[in-house]
């Protein structure tokens, strides 16, 4: 038991670095920054500080969590598996000493932090402007309950996005369909459409975490507990078909299609 959560740490840490290196983290760093720049343009008007503390806040529910943190860990989760099945290295890994559920927890846990690396700033950034600007948030509950969501969304992202990698070629396709398409369409549908996403449950996290300010007001929510219990439960059945599709499907690529 021991030895597998030492080479679980193992790949942990090198899913972390190579998740975070070269033109991939110039490029990511870059898009994880647009949300603090737009506030900070906003504070170069000479906007008010109340104006600031509901753009920083409006920004989290509808720029941050559905579009840049979902862009930046679907491009961090999909190569964990995706890169090392067209490479051929991930079948000489699981031949090895290193369990097959290892692999997944390792990778799923290196591609959260890094995932996280930027996803945090790109969330809490802003507030930091617009404190800096004269402001704060328009509750006490807000940066900490921003902070605990995109801990939530980024760990359910990144396990779907983990499995799609590994199961499909076109997973990064697919995900940006899923992302902008899915998420963003089936949130505006009235009924309970909405439930089928994940932004939903992240949006009614934050709702109920927070009493006061744009992010307090989110139609339809369910409780904050139940919320943050289905991100979670996300998060778990898709490492749990990870490892099971991991167990079974070709890891390497088909030769004659090639």
């Amino acid at each position: 038991m021991t030895g597998q959560i030492s080479r679980m740490l193992v790949v942990l840490s090198l899913s972390f670095r190579s998740s975070l290196q070269g033109l991939r983290l110039f490029g990511l760093a870059a898009f994880a920054a647009v949300p603090t720049v737009l506030v900070g343009a906003i504070a170069s008007t000479g906007a008010s500080p109340t104006l600031l503390e509901n753009a920083s806040e409006l920004f989290v529910g509808a720029l941050t969590l559905p579009v840049v943190i979902m862009v930046i860990v679907l491009v961090i989760a999909v190569a964990q598996f995706r890169n090392e099945i067209d490479a051929e290295t991930l079948v000489y890994l699981s031949d090895r000493s290193v369990g097959r559920g290892t692999v997944v927890f390792g990778k799923f846990f290196g591609a959260w932090g890094a995932s996280l690396a930027l996803a945090l700033p790109a969330a809490l950034l802003p507030f930091a402007v617009v404190s800096a600007a004269g402001g704060g948030p328009s509750s006490p509950t807000v940066v900490p309950a921003v902070a605990a969501s995109v801990l939530l969304a980024t760990a359910a992202y990144v396990g779907f996005f983990l499995f799609l990698g590994l199961v499909s070629r076109s997973a990064l396709f697919i995900g940006l369909l899923f992302g902008f398409l899915w998420e963003e369409l089936l949130l505006l549908l009235p009924g309970d459409a909405p439930r089928l996403t994940l932004a939903f449950y992240f949006r009614s996290f934050l709702s109920g975490e927070i009493s006061s300010g744009p992010l307090a007001h989110f139609a339809g929510a369910v409780p904050g507990t139940l919320a943050a219990v289905t991100l979670f439960s996300v998060t778990v059945a898709f490492l749990v078909l990870t490892v099971a599709a991991f167990q079974s499907l070709e890891t390497a690529p088909d030769r004659g299609n090639a």
